[in-house]
């Protein structure tokens, strides 16, 4: 989902990694910041994005398997859910992708992350967690210009609807924490919005099948945020 422009961004294109050190963690990445965000100019082309339930990053194996994967495509930011990775950490891997992970609220279930092509790591100004379900970066764009990616991964269907609620609630904080030209809120929402009804101008043209409680739910939301 998109916030505020309907086109998308425009990215500066040259490979400048961070001198973090290849495969160490930054010690805790809550609220980090990169202080090496380049401001001249650089070439400009089309910003992929990407959202992936991973099933599990445990292991260095599984991390390693999914950046194989990624080779095989053209990518700038993939959002991650179900990391399952212990702790929070952002880390500069072998391969100069960097990678930010938080893990669930109970060890080794769930949790949320990026992984951020390394063309782009000194454009990521700052990677928050607002929660174990949500997690947003901001990254620089162009010297006036920056984009805000809210990544979600929501409560499957065994759980209450009072944990939807607070899911949101988190996703509202990201979106209003700190100020972005673009917004995009992505990832897995256990929701299905269906077809859009006549009145409806925030969901597109190509929902398919029914809508269910938790797509009510999500529609609800984009209406009040703004969110198309």
């Amino acid at each position: 989902m998109e916030r505020n422009k309907k086109t998308r961004p425009l990215v500066p294109g040259g490979p400048t990694i961070p001198g973090h050190g290849s495969g160490h963690g930054n010690g805790g990445a809550r609220g980090a910041k990169n202080h090496r965000v380049p401001t001249g100019y650089q070439p400009r082309r089309p910003l992929a994005l990407a959202t992936f339930n991973t099933r599990t990053l445990r292991t260095d194996v599984r991390l390693a398997e999914l950046e194989e994967e990624l080779s095989r495509l053209r990518w700038d930011i993939v959002g991650l859910c179900e990391v399952r990775r212990e702790g929070e950490d952002t880390i500069i891997l072998k391969s100069g992708n960097l990678l930010y992970f938080r893990e669930g609220d109970q060890q080794s279930q769930g949790g949320v992350g990026f992984i951020v092509h390394k063309s782009l790591v000194n454009n990521v100004v700052q990677i928050e967690s607002v929660s174990a379900r949500v997690a947003y970066l901001i990254l620089r764009i162009t010297k006036r210009y920056s984009l805000k990616v809210i990544q979600v991964y929501a409560p499957t269907t065994e759980h209450p609807d009072d944990e939807v609620e607070t899911m949101y609630e988190d996703i509202s904080r990201a979106i209003h924490s700190s100020r972005s030209h673009f917004t995009v809120v992505m990832g897995d929402f256990n929701a299905k919005l269906g077809r859009r009804s006549d009145n409806e101008l925030k969901v597109g043209q190509f929902g398919y099948g029914e809508r269910n409680a938790r797509g009510q739910l999500l529609a609800g939301f984009m209406e009040r945020e703004g969110l198309f």
